[in-house]
């Protein structure tokens, strides 16, 4: 007899609470096309963020179902108090790996669905331009690629592009009907950061991946060096915005996202400082924050602009 999903613990299997880091590209995408061009529509906003949501949800299932198969999450359990906030449903019993696999696939169906809708409505380059997103959000732990597995950034790079560059682009496509270099560029910080959130997750199961050969780029730099990268890309997320603003490429507005720096202070250290997990959790914290607050401001910067 097949067990009942738990419903309940569907958010913990698709990660619901992390679905800001792909919100803020798609509002950022927006922005730039409203103040390229003035346009915006409500309808298709709201299509293109449920699109992109279901695919991170989606993606993020496929994740879990890909460590736990991998033993990554069975290290996890024997690394890690009960308590720790960061278990998963599969290793501890609560879903089954064919409901996990039901409810990424109906995620991704729905992604798809939304893309084809709006390739319907606007144009073809909606699909053309998600296909790429889907590809590396399912193979980022699928096999055969497990890009997130091989040690050579690959994971690192799949997620500087799909949480930057392609939903911003995406959006932006869907409201102005038009491609444009700009939103790649503006999107580029973005990607940086969640790359840098990222990193920065991986430092908390540094010892867990080692195990389970899980060859994340913080496992394969190290404790100390993935750190000093973390506080790196988010300094190249600063550079990079300020180069865009000097060069007329972005409105000046969008420098409100330096009121972020202090959140940045709290968490950069360019000496590798190891911590323990717990110092490690703290920490990503403030590094999510930051990468939310960062591009929500430079949203509104050019809105404003």
């Amino acid at each position: 007899m097949t067990p009942k999903l738990n419903l309940s613990a569907i958010p913990r299997l698709v990660r619901l609470q992390f679905t800001p880091v792909i919100i803020a590209p798609v509002v950022l995408g927006t922005a730039v096309a409203w103040h390229a061009t003035g346009l915006f529509s409500p309808e298709i906003f709201l299509l293109a963020l449920i699109g992109s949501v279901c695919l991170h949800l989606a993606a993020n299932g496929v994740d879990d179902v890909y460590d736990y198969r991998r033993g990554t999450d069975a290290v996890a359990e024997r690394a890690f108090p009960p308590e720790a906030p960061g278990w998963k449903p599969i290793a501890r019993g609560t879903v089954t790996i064919g409901q996990a696999f039901a409810v990424s696939y109906l995620f991704y169906g729905i992604s798809l669905l939304v893309a084809v809708l709006l390739s319907l409505i606007v144009g073809w380059f909606a699909l053309a331009i998600a296909l790429p997103g889907v590809l590396l959000s399912y193979f980022y732990t699928a096999p055969p690629l497990q890009l997130d597995y091989r040690g050579l950034g690959l994971g690192e790079l799949s997620i500087l592009l799909t949480f930057g560059p392609i939903p911003a682009l995406g959006a932006y496509y869907v409201m102005t009907g038009t491609l444009s270099v700009i939103p790649v560029i503006a999107a580029a910080s973005p990607g940086l950061l969640t790359t840098g959130v990222l990193v920065s997750h991986d430092l908390i199961y540094y010892d867990v991946y080692r195990e389970s050969g899980k060859k994340s780029l913080t496992v394969v730099l190290g404790r100390s060096r993935a750190t000093l990268l973390s506080t790196l890309l988010t300094v190249a997320a600063y550079v990079f915005l300020v180069i865009w603003v000097v060069a007329r490429l972005l409105p000046v507005f969008c420098l409100l996202a330096l009121v972020a720096i202090p959140f940045f202070v709290k968490f950069a250290d360019s000496g590798g400082r190891e911590k323990d997990p717990a110092g490690y959790g703290s920490r990503i914290k403030v590094v999510f924050l930051h990468s939310i607050l960062f591009t929500s401001l430079m949203a509104a910067g050019l809105i404003l602009g």
